[in-house]
C-alpha cells in the first residue's frame, strides 16, 4: 500500500512531466485558464493537485486573469472584455497584455522558488494562494505545502514567532521548515501540522493521530512498478545546476588545475599538496537526506583511490542544515565514525 508521501510525490511527477519551465514558457492564455478544461495550469493548481495543499477559496481572479463561464456578468472591479476579467494591475485594457503579465510573475516565482529566494515571492501581486502553490511545486519540496494564511499564524506562533496577517509567508515557511524533523517528509509534517492547526477540533473518539513513524512489515511486493520520471529529470537539472556552481566556486578558490569534475564517477575532486577532497553533490531539498544518499557513494569513492595523501569527504546540497539536522549529522559522524561535512551550494 502507497504512503500517502508516495501518492503526494506521484500527483507532483504528474504535474512537473506536465508542467516543466519550458511549457510554462510556451503556455498561452487558453492553456492557463479556460472554462471546462480539465488541463489548464489553473486547474492543475486548483483541482488537479489539491491533495498538495488545497488552494480553494476567491473567486477565479485570484488568477490573475480568468475566462468568464457568464460571458454578461462583468465584475466592476476587474477589467473585462467580451470573454475575460483581469486584474487591473496587469492591464487597463488588452487581455493579451493582461496574460503576457501574468505569466512573466509565473515564471519569476518559479525562478525564485528554485533558486531558495523566497522572500522576495512575498512582494509580488499575484494572490497569497496562487503564488506560494506554484512556488511550491517548483520547490524541489523545500516548502511546505500549507497556503491559508490563518493556519500559517497559528503554526509561527506555536513556533514562538510573534505572528500576524501582516507577517510574510517566506518567513513563516522558513520557521516550519527550520523545525522540520529530519526524519519525516514534507508530507507527513504539513499532515501533521494542518491536523493540528488547520481543522476543527474533534472529539477524543475522532481524534487520529497521524504516524510520524513507520510499522514494520513481514513481506514487501516484488511486483514491477512503473514510476514517473519527472522529478527524476528536475532533480538531475538541479544536480547539474549545483554541480557547475560548486565547480566555479572551488576554481576560484583552488585554481582550475586542481578541480576534477566526473572523474572516476566523482562528482567533484580537488587535489592539494596535502590532502585530497572529494565532493558528493546532492539535489535532495534537504541536508539529512542529502547525507543518507551520499555516504555510499564518497565512502566507496575513497576506497577505490589508491593516492595516500589524507581524505576529506564533504557532501553538498542547496540548503544549510537546521538544528535537528544538525544533531542528525553529528550523530552519525560519532556513532559511524565518519569523518565527513556538510556544505551548502548558494544558487543566488
Amino acid at each position: 500500500m502507497e504512503s500517502q508521501t508516495d501518492i503526494s510525490r506521484e500527483i507532483l511527477h504528474d504535474f512537473l512531466e506536465s508542467w516543466t519551465v519550458d511549457e510554462v514558457k510556451r503556455m498561452t492564455l487558453s492553456d492557463y485558464v479556460s472554462v471546462g478544461d480539465k488541463d489548464t495550469f489553473c486547474q492543475w493548481l486548483e483541482t488537479r493537485t489539491r491533495e498538495l495543499g488545497s488552494i480553494k477559496g476567491l473567486n477565479s481572479s485570484k488568477f490573475g486573469i480568468y475566462k468568464r463561464s457568464d460571458k454578461l456578468k462583468r465584475p466592476k472591479r476587474l477589467c473585462n472584455d467580451n470573454d475575460y476579467s483581469w486584474q487591473k494591475y496587469y492591464s487597463n485594457n488588452n487581455r493579451n497584455e493582461a496574460f503576457h503579465n501574468v505569466k512573466k510573475e509565473i515564471l519569476q516565482i518559479i525562478s525564485l522558488s528554485q533558486s531558495g529566494q523566497f522572500e522576495k515571492i512575498d512582494h509580488l501581486h499575484l494572490t497569497q494562494f496562487v503564488k506560494w502553490k506554484i512556488a511550491y511545486l517548483y520547490s524541489n519540496e523545500r516548502l511546505i505545502p500549507i497556503f491559508k494564511k490563518d493556519v500559517l499564524v497559528k503554526i509561527a506562533k506555536y513556533f514562538g514567532l510573534n505572528a500576524n496577517y501582516q507577517t510574510p509567508i517566506s518567513a513563516i515557511q522558513m520557521l516550519m521548515i527550520a523545525n522540520k524533523p529530519s526524519h519525516v517528509s514534507i508530507y507527513e509534517y504539513s499532515g501533521e501540522l494542518y491536523d493540528r492547526f488547520g481543522k476543527k477540533k474533534k472529539t477524543k473518539d475522532q481524534t487520529r493521530k497521524r504516524r510520524t513513524t513507520r510499522q514494520a512489515t513481514t513481506s514487501k511486493s516484488t511486483n514491477s512498478q512503473t514510476r514517473r520520471g519527472a522529478l527524476s529529470y528536475v532533480a538531475t537539472q538541479k544536480h547539474n545546476i549545483l554541480q557547475e556552481m560548486l565547480k566555479k566556486k572551488l576554481i576560484a578558490k583552488f585554481g582550475k588545475e586542481n578541480v576534477l569534475m566526473e572523474k572516476n564517477f566523482v562528482d567533484i575532486k580537488v587535489t592539494q599538496p596535502g590532502e585530497i577532497y572529494f565532493y558528493e553533490v546532492k539535489s535532495s531539498a534537504y541536508a539529512s537526506d542529502c547525507i543518507r544518499e551520499a555516504l555510499g557513494q564518497i565512502l566507496s569513492y575513497t576506497h577505490r583511490e589508491n593516492d595516500q595523501r589524507p581524505k576529506k569527504l564533504i557532501i553538498a546540497g542547496q540548503y544549510k542544515p537546521n538544528d535537528d539536522e544538525i544533531s542528525y549529522i553529528k550523530y552519525v559522524k560519532e556513532n559511524l565514525k565518519l569523518n565527513f561535512d556538510y556544505e551548502n551550494i548558494d544558487l543566488e
